[in-house]
């Protein structure tokens, strides 16, 4: 999205009524158009979303429980219609320098990992002692304080923020009201943090770069289903430095950002860091392209043996390394119909992040129908972060998905013993309503 600069008390709350909010709360707010400084302090804005979908998988990805787990929103060769999720935001301006806002979220979500299973009584029908079984997972459904954002801004140029936040790599988001796709790259649900919970500072020198830096309990991440509560004694740090070298030729931004700490229950323990290159084009409100690289290790990692289909042996005390990257483009066709590409790969050098030493990638291809355009409705006065693309109010994303790996990691198995008939790929087909109100 595009940074709010506080130079002009009156522009900049006409401005905040207009976009997402202030740097990381990104939040979409409806309104039906422009208001005065004067009817926009002290009113309490209320906005909020609903996430529904119709799911089909082919095959399902076997990460072992100590990686996390995958999303599993429909048994394999199935259909399954979904509520996915549910929040609501409110947001308050208590004058030109201070603004809060809080959200609190439904959600439900329905993953999948694998156990070894070496006890002949209990292996796997059919494959070698040991092997990898699919746990016996229920679908979850939890409330959860999504957002917090206390954010003050002493000086035009220079603000704190205090809360929950999304970490501001590149351009995906938690909340699918904020992203072109109906599902996110291998990098976002395993190579980087996609929250954190902590205190963070911005400044804003000039309309071609911006700095963000913050201090977080922890590593918040989808895949392991982490709380925000700090599990150790130390904090982890990160950063993003944005720069903006057309601001006048369409919206071209450049990042790079960083994130290290101890992830562990240990104050001394392994550190894991993060080290994030984006890049976003949006030359107009109806195109955007966007790129992002990611490099990370950590130390001291230790793990279980591996059983069939990907056998492999524990590892104790080792470095692991793990890069990836995703590239996307975006195009609105029409007021009502817009196009989506995105192409994503990960290398998990060590088997860290996903259980298995692997090139994980997928080739992702989105149509989105604007079902709120079709109604008479304009688009939002907000936009996907980073870009200049604006929001529906009703979005139905029409998603195909190729997964592709170089091991085995992909199963078809419905129960926790059936044989297991891995294979190297998977197809996905999501239908996704998107709605904010």
């Amino acid at each position: 999205m595009q940074l709010v600069k506080f130079a002009a008390p009156a522009a900049a709350l006409l401005a905040m009524a207009t976009t997402t909010a202030v740097m990381a709360q990104e939040r979409p707010i409806s309104l039906d158009g422009p208001r005065t400084a004067a009817q926009i302090l002290g009113q309490l804005e209320i906005s909020g979303f609903a996430i529904g979908s119709m799911n089909w998988n082919s095959h399902i990805q076997m990460v072992p429980e100590f990686a996390g787990g995958a999303q599993a929103l429909s048994d394999p060769r199935q259909t399954n219609f979904r509520f996915d999720k549910f929040g609501v935001a409110f947001n308050k301006r208590f004058g030109p320098t201070l603004s809060v806002m809080a959200a609190v979220e439904v959600e439900s979500h329905r993953d999948k990992h694998t156990h070894l299973r070496s006890d002949p009584a209990t292996q796997c029908v059919g494959t070698p002692v040991p092997c990898e079984s699919f746990g016996a997972e229920d679908p979850a459904t939890e409330s959860t304080l999504d957002k917090l954002a206390v954010t003050w801004f002493p000086w035009s140029s220079l603000g704190f923020s205090f809360g929950r936040f999304d970490v501001p790599f590149g351009v995906e988001r938690h909340d699918e009201v904020l992203n072109m796709t109906a599902t996110t790259s291998e990098i976002y649900q395993f190579a980087k943090p996609q929250k954190f919970t902590g205190l963070q500072a911005f400044y804003l020198p000039g309309p071609r770069v911006d700095f963000n830096f913050w201090v977080a309990n922890r590593w918040e991440s989808e895949t392991t289903h982490e709380a925000f509560d700090d599990n150790n004694k130390a904090k982890s740090v990160g950063a993003r430095i944005g720069f903006s070298p057309a601001v006048r030729d369409g919206l071209l931004n450049f990042g790079v950002g960083g994130w290290y700490g101890a992830e562990g229950d240990n104050l001394n323990g392994p550190k894991r860091s993060v080290v994030d290159l984006d890049a976003t084009w949006s030359p107009s409100s109806r195109t955007a392209y966007t790129a992002e690289v990611v490099w990370g290790t950590e130390d001291g990692v230790s793990f279980r043996e591996r059983g069939f289909p990907f056998a492999a042996p524990a590892q104790d005390n080792i470095k692991a390394k793990w890069a990836g990257g995703m590239i996307m483009a975006h195009h609105e066709m029409n007021r009502w119909l817009a196009l989506t590409g995105r192409y994503g790969y990960m290398d998990d050098q060590n088997a860290w992040r996903t259980g298995v030493e692997q090139k994980l990638q997928s080739i992702t291809l989105v149509g989105t129908v604007h079902l709120s355009a079709l109604a008479g409705k304009a688009p939002l006065l907000v936009t996907y972060p980073r870009t200049q693309v604006r929001i529906h109010d009703v979005d139905l994303k029409m998603e195909y998905r190729y997964n592709n790996s170089n091991q085995t990691v992909f199963s078809d198995a419905p129960s926790p013993l059936a044989p297991t008939d891995a294979q190297k790929s998977s197809h996905q087909v999501q239908l996704q309503l998107a709605v904010n109100f």
